[in-house]
């Protein structure tokens, strides 16, 4: 009675004890859609080696229709001809399933796109990202940029852990990005081979740069408590988008999913003036333009004034929003967490990639030179990393070259530093706190930023 007051509804019960005596109940309760069309919103980032799986799987999930062993739920998520050609993605793509407040999927399979996101208190995004190491910038930016909330490492079980798998995987940790493992193509794999492949991801999990042992889910109750055990432990499973084996239990775990930040966190991410990061920039027929890119605070509505900025003179230009869209469908206004674009028709200067759209009560600033703390993952064994090296380094949705300007000391592979460093191209706007990734060649390295020199910047 008390949920269905306030839009709730019993999920599932586990009691022990004699009703109507003393007994213990365990209850979930899931929230129903907001009124002003809000749901709760997941991003879910697909890693792995070339040839594992990640947009089969993406296609199979989010259209309900089972490969045929060739590849054709992928071609769903496919966005160029080549990809279709190499059968291998080379850019971001995301596509969407939904679950309401009873833990029932909604997909492509006998709904639109409208129908999912008006029945659904659950959006699951998944985010397929490029496997090869050749696109190594698009995978980072695709973890830096769209702020996945999990990331989903799928293995091949006849390869096991070849290719980028590894570095996919450090790659959630320097991150903290938790991560499951779906070992795929489980019906044509021998069991000795199985057997090889599952061993080796236990022992990488157990392994000291992960420390979160595996789980194999093996039932629906295992994949109930999967989704709340994510800190300490990693789910597995082994499907199979040929012949649908365990696919509900995967489904069921991403049903039973929580957004990563805690309660708290998320109502004061959403109470908070309105902050959008920006991750791409669309030119359209006509006068306008589009920027895409999350909501990372607040509530954005149309007819908003706010702050678009840093320009490379270190401004900011007002600008008025005149639409939005959130997965291809206009809305009135976008809440934090969600990936949405917005639509202009004032702007007189061509944005970038990485800029802040932001509302005037926020202080207008940039950043030229900050200082990290970084941590050193992998360096030429001939030199050590000093004063004058330059790498690209990737800060949520912004990417660009930096410098090294000064430091306590050189390092080399495994050791840490407290550096400053200078954007080369133009200023950004960054804060305290925030995670890095950077690398030139095979030198890469995680940190965090822990000061900024901010300059004022004019409003025009």
């Amino acid at each position: 009675l008390t949920a269905a007051k306030i839009n709730e509804a019993v999920v599932s019960t586990q009691s022990t004890g004699n009703p109507p005596a003393k007994f213990v109940a365990e209850v979930l309760i899931r929230r129903g859609q907001d009124e002003d069309c809000m749901w709760t919103d997941l991003r879910i980032a697909m890693l792995g080696n070339v040839d594992g799986g990640k947009s089969t799987l993406c296609g199979v999930l989010t259209h309900g229709e089972r490969d045929n062993g060739a590849g054709k739920a992928r071609l769903n998520l496919f966005r160029h001809l080549h990809e279709i050609q190499s059968g291998h993605t080379s850019s971001i793509s995301r596509e969407i399933m939904g679950f309401d407040k009873t833990g029932r999927m909604f997909n492509y399979e006998n709904h639109s796109i409208e129908s999912i996101l008006d029945c659904s208190s659950k959006i699951i995004t998944f985010i397929d990202i490029p496997g090869s190491q050749k696109y190594l910038k698009t995978t980072v930016f695709g973890l830096t940029g769209h702020c996945p909330d999990y990331a989903a490492l799928v293995v091949n079980s006849k390869q096991g852990l070849v290719g980028t798998f590894r570095e996919h995987l450090g790659l959630t940790v320097a991150l903290r990005v938790l991560s499951f493992v779906v070992i795929t193509k489980t019906d044509g794999t021998a069991a000795p081979t199985l057997r090889r492949c599952r061993h080796q991801i236990d022992t990488i999990l157990k392994g000291p740069a992960v420390r979160r042992p595996g789980f194999l889910v093996s039932s629906l109750s295992e994949a109930e408590e999967a989704a709340t055990i994510m800190k300490d432990r990693t789910p597995v499973f082994m499907v199979s988008a040929v012949t649908g084996c365990n696919l509900p239990l995967l489904t069921h775990f991403l049903s039973r999913l929580q957004p990563a930040l805690s309660k708290e966190e998320r109502v004061q991410a959403l109470q908070a003036k309105p902050r959008f990061a920006v991750d791409g920039v669309l030119s359209v027929t006509g006068p306008g333009i589009i920027l895409t890119g999350l909501v990372t605070k607040g509530t954005i509505r149309e007819e908003d004034t706010l702050l678009l900025g840093p320009f490379d003179d270190k401004s900011y230009q007002q600008c008025r929003i005149a639409s939005i869209q959130c997965n291809r469908l206009p809305r009135r206004l976008a809440k934090c967490g969600q990936s949405v674009s917005l639509g202009f028709h004032d702007l007189t200067r061509l944005p970038r990639k990485g800029m802040i759209l932001q509302s005037p009560e926020y202080e207008a600033y940039c950043v030229e030179e900050f200082t990290a703390d970084i941590y050193l993952l992998q360096h030429t064994s001939s030199s050590k990393l000093k004063i004058g090296f330059e790498a690209t380094v990737f800060i949520e949705s912004i990417r660009q070259k930096v410098e090294i300007v000064h430091m306590e000391r050189q390092i080399t592979t495994g050791q840490k530093a407290k550096v400053k460093l200078k954007f080369v191209q133009y200023p950004d706007l960054i804060s305290v706190g925030s995670r890095l990734f950077f690398r030139n060649g095979r030198t890469k390295g995680m940190g965090t930023v822990c000061g900024i020199s901010k300059i004022p910047s004019s409003i025009l």
